[in-house]
């Protein structure tokens, strides 16, 4: 039998989802969907970030597609990680509909994915993310949540999947969780 590590590494198909780092709260007296939309990184968030990019390196995570929520604070978060794709760019796509959506809504873009695509990064917002993530952990046996994601999905929580065929027709039996980053 194998070791997670070995069979992430080998996995043709890997997924990270991700919740955006610490974001400062909307200025004071600034209401509405456009104050909650421009919420910049905490100098935390920012560090946290940082942190996150340089444990995908390690784990030799090199994305194909970036889907990012094009809120300053995702948007950010995604600058922040930095070069951890080497040589490689990823196409990066700012996506309107992975801010304040469904679980479902991520799932249905992930199966939009051409198949072109092998590893995938999906940076959004809670709850969508964080329930598509306990979704797909738990998925499998007995429904249990892997305790790194027991307390939930809190700022800058990473979920990485692995499956042997592509996500644009991957189940959630074809989805095998590899672990969770979450501060």
């Amino acid at each position: 039998m194998s070791e997670p590590d070995d069979d992430w590494r080998q996995a043709t198909h890997r997924l990270v989802l991700m919740r955006h780092a610490q974001a400062a709260p909307a200025g004071f007296g600034d209401f509405g969907p456009q104050a909650d939309f421009r919420r910049p990184l905490t100098p935390q968030g920012r560090s946290v970030a940082h942190l996150r990019g340089r444990e995908l390196r390690a784990v030799g995570f090199v994305p194909d597609l970036a889907l990012v929520s094009p809120a300053l604070r995702t948007r950010q978060t995604w600058e922040e990680m930095g070069s951890f794709f080497g040589d490689h760019s990823p196409d990066v796509q700012y996506v309107n509909a992975l801010y304040e959506t469904s679980a479902d809504r991520i799932r249905d873009m992930l199966w939009e994915v051409d198949k072109k695509y092998n590893n995938i990064i999906i940076l959004s917002h809670n709850p969508g993310i964080g329930n598509l993530a306990m979704e797909l952990a738990g998925c499998h046996g007995s429904g249990h949540v892997p305790p790194s994601l027991s307390l939930g999905f809190p700022p800058a929580a990473m979920a990485c999947f692995f499956s042997a065929i592509p996500w644009n027709i991957a189940q959630n039996h074809a989805i095998t969780f590899y672990r969770a980053l979450c501060d």
